[in-house]
């Protein structure tokens, strides 16, 4: 399936933007700070139904304006999907598809998968753990709606249980709340793990072939206590969460805040067996980034059996030439692909030749 239109609404910085992508590959070009990242972002809130900026969703709005929309249609021989975001200005967004209003956002996420890759991205290796849990799970939502539905209901419960910690509640409502943390953790950090375990082999076969035989791994820090990772089973790793909050019974009431479970847990990446925090060069890192990018496109196409949206945002004068190359020959393998840059001369004449270029200027405020 591929996008056909997308419309853009008193959206971030434009009053109206139309745009009709290529099957192929669209670049929009144009200097920097006029919102060209705008339209990725718009894009990914109708496909993923998440934001890789996380903003507050009243932000989406243009200024002065009360609401903002933003309209995609794709397409696959008879098949039509129109999907519609409309968000206003005290953050409340509804979602459409087809004209049948969704409650849930799970009912819309994954429909047209999508894929981003940013700048912010490239510091994935050494970066704080949240964008390694966030780049696992935003996945995860796109291609499981129990997957997403095991994120928020887990969300929620750490953060009641941090409010009543907050308050100096303790037993009784508390203790149903320490029920709730640990056997939905423990659900949601085993379809995690089993996303994880997907990932990263193909991630492995494509960071081996740009780095030259460099083997890249992984192990998961978890903060259950008793190594989350080596069992699968929902009851012993719910046991071994509320064991660990136990223990940390003391230090969780003087921070107030939930330390264990898998909102806490870490993903280190290795090269060849080392923790590459350590020790990874710039260039690793980048190979790690977008071995990482292209691994879930794979496996996006591997789960639901459909190619992804690759949104890529500013993100080709961040790589050398053989990197650039190497994201060149995804472009190339028939997924719609949607890049902005302040420069075509990262692309070859072959491409420029095919593709669809979008110039944009400073949209009117």
């Amino acid at each position: 399936m591929r996008i056909t239109r997308l419309e853009l609404t008193d959206f971030r910085n434009y009053r109206r933007m139309m745009m009709e992508p290529s099957p192929g590959l669209t670049i929009i070009v144009g200097p920097n700070a006029v919102g060209k990242t705008n339209i990725i972002e718009a894009v990914q809130l109708v496909t993923a139904t998440r934001s890789f900026r996380r903003p507050d969703p009243s932000e989406l709005v243009r200024w002065g304006c009360s609401e903002a929309r933003v309209d995609l249609r794709a397409e696959e021989g008879p098949r039509l999907l129109e999907v519609r975001l409309d968000v206003n200005n005290e953050g409340h967004r509804t979602y459409s598809v087809n004209g049948q209003v969704k409650r849930r956002h799970s009912d819309v996420a994954g429909l047209l998968p999508s894929v981003v890759f940013t700048p912010d991205d490239l510091g994935m290796v050494k970066g704080p753990a949240e964008r390694r849990r966030a780049s696992i799970d935003d996945l995860g939502e796109q291609l499981s709606p129990t997957y997403g539905a095991l994120r928020r209901d887990y969300g929620r419960a750490v953060r009641q249980r941090n409010t009543l910690l907050k308050e100096g509640t303790h037993g009784g409502s508390a203790a149903a709340w320490d029920e709730q943390v640990a056997t939905l953790g423990a659900r949601f950090v085993i379809h995690r793990l089993g996303l994880l375990e997907r990932l990263m082999e193909q991630a492995s076969l494509r960071y081996e072939e740009m780095s030259g035989g460099e083997k890249l791994g992984y192990s998961y820090e978890d903060r259950c206590g008793l190594g989350t990772c080596g069992s699968r089973d929902a009851g012993e790793v719910a046991r071994s969460i509320h064991d660990e909050m136990d223990r940390r019974s003391a230090e969780e009431q003087r921070r107030m805040v939930t330390l264990a479970g898998p909102h806490r847990d870490d993903i280190v990446i290795e090269i060849d067996g080392r923790d590459a925090r350590s020790f990874a060069s710039q260039g690793q890192q980048r190979t790690v980034a977008l071995a990482w990018k292209l691994a879930e496109v794979a496996v996006v196409e591997g789960v639901l059996r459909r190619k992804p949206v690759l949104l890529l945002d500013d993100v080709m004068s961040e790589l050398d030439a053989e990197r650039r190359a190497a994201l060149s020959e995804v472009v190339s393998s028939e997924v719609q692909t949607i890049v902005t840059t302040t420069n075509t001369g990262y692309f070859t004449e072959e491409m420029l030749s095919r593709s669809l270029v979008v110039p944009i200027g400073r949209a009117e405020r």
